[in-house]
């Protein structure tokens, strides 16, 4: 700074560079943020769903969800693994996932099926059992 009060062109330069690093890291983040807040709903649903299926059904065993996997960048295809067999409550199991998903922000137009489709400002989801 001289003596008139001005800055100098340095210092406006460097703060620029500073909100132009702000703004990269924070459209970097907000997509992570989505991926990370879907497959971690995709997940909890996953799990409510078997654990309501084995209470209507006694005679299931306990299924764990043992992997959530997400491929793709604009059209994300995530796929949801058990540790066992899950043919007989896929809808029961879709169900509970669509629920999870809507109570996290993100609502869904399930009817019923074997995938379930999500559309946001970022991706579109196809969520699928395996």
């Amino acid at each position: 700074m001289d003596q008139r009060g001005q800055i100098s062109v340095e210092y406006i330069l460097i703060a620029a560079l500073v909100m132009l690093v702000v703004i990269v890291f924070g459209v970097v983040i907000t997509n992570e943020s989505e991926l990370n807040s879907v497959a971690s709903a995709v997940k909890t649903g996953a799990e409510n769903g078997t654990t309501y299926a084995s209470i209507l059904d006694a005679s299931m065993q306990p299924v764990k969800v043992t992997n959530v996997s997400m491929t793709g960048d604009d059209n994300v295809t995530i796929q949801v693994r058990f540790s066992s067999s899950v043919d007989s409550v896929n809808e029961t199991i879709l169900k509970s996932i669509n629920n999870s998903l809507t109570g996290s922000g993100y609502p869904t137009n399930y009817s019923g099926g074997s995938t379930l489709n999500l559309e946001t400002n970022r991706h579109n989801y196809t969520i699928t059992l395996a």
